[in-house]
């Protein structure tokens, strides 16, 4: 398994003109590096999430619903009095983006199952227009219904890969829940960064350390460590080139979690991640591609 992830490894970071992989070319264009173009399969939120589960990783209760009364049942089985309704579309900015139909907002906050089961009848079917999706827009055919939590505070997570480290990198910053561009541009000591050894892998002691220097309390820091070498495990696992929390939060109970999540994988990989490459969205995808 090793000598498999240190073969995988050397072979990316032999590629041309590459400074980092995955992630969005703009916020690594913002902390100085150079993002790799070429071709990458980015999967829904609900189906990044289930890997996340999968691994041990704690997220908030959630079902996918691919109809507005499915949207209902998932909000009666969830059963709690907030729920958050996600569109799920594979482009970025959807919180701040607009519906065929006017529906303003991607990611809705709603009261009662009854209300999900309207809020998700304005998504479903319908395009979604936002920054990244241009005219075009993107076609939402499900959404994710999840219980809502309440954060203290909200952190940004990602591992990608760097050159310039030979290797995976751990990056974390105390600005979670928003552009994490913004960050980068006005603030890049707010970013903190944690190379991993390709042949040992993570270690608790360094994913603790990145956890301390994002802010996270003591009393709560270990068990963001322990998120962070489950993350690191799914990015081993899946030959993925980038994943990317945002926000990791401490809830108002004091646990952490992982509130949305963003997986790319090595398309070069699809050999060897068939269940991952099934997954794939075509209705999703650029026609200009």
């Amino acid at each position: 398994m090793i000598c498999q992830w240190t073969l995988r490894v050397a072979g990316l970071m032999a590629r041309e003109g590459c400074l980092v992989f995955g992630g969005s070319p703009g916020w690594f264009k913002g902390l100085g590096l150079q993002a790799q173009q070429r071709r990458r399969l980015s999967l829904h939120e609900y189906l990044s999430m289930g890997l996340l589960k999968e691994a041990g990783v704690s997220v908030p209760n959630g079902l996918v619903a691919k109809t507005p009364e499915e949207a209902y049942k998932a909000a009666k089985e969830i059963g709690t009095e907030d729920i958050v309704v996600k569109a799920q579309v594979l482009a970025g900015g959807r919180g701040k983006g607009t519906f065929e139909g006017g529906l303003k907002g991607g990611v809705k906050i709603v009261s009662s199952p009854e209300e999900a089961r309207e809020i998700a009848s304005r998504m479903i079917g319908k395009k979604l227009f936002t920054k990244q999706t241009g005219q075009q827009g993107r076609i939402c055919n499900q959404v994710l219904v999840c219980e809502r939590r309440y954060p203290r505070k909200e952190y940004y997570f990602a591992i990608t890969m760097e050159k310039s480290f030979q290797g995976p990198v751990l990056i974390g910053s105390s600005q979670g829940g928003v552009n994490i561009e913004d960050v980068a541009a006005e603030d890049p000591e707010a970013i903190v960064k944690e190379p991993v050894d390709i042949v040992e892998g993570i270690r608790k002691d360094q994913a603790l350390k990145l956890a301390q220097k994002m802010g996270f309390p003591t009393k709560v820091a270990d068990e963001a460590a322990d998120n962070m070498m489950k993350l690191y495990n799914i990015f081993v696992k899946y030959d993925a080139l980038m994943v990317e929390i945002n926000p990791m939060v401490e809830d108002s109970t004091g646990k952490v979690m992982c509130m949305d999540a963003k997986i790319n994988f090595d398309s070069n990989s699809a050999f060897r991640q068939k269940k991952i490459f099934a997954l794939q969205d075509w209705s999703q995808e650029d026609t200009r591609d």
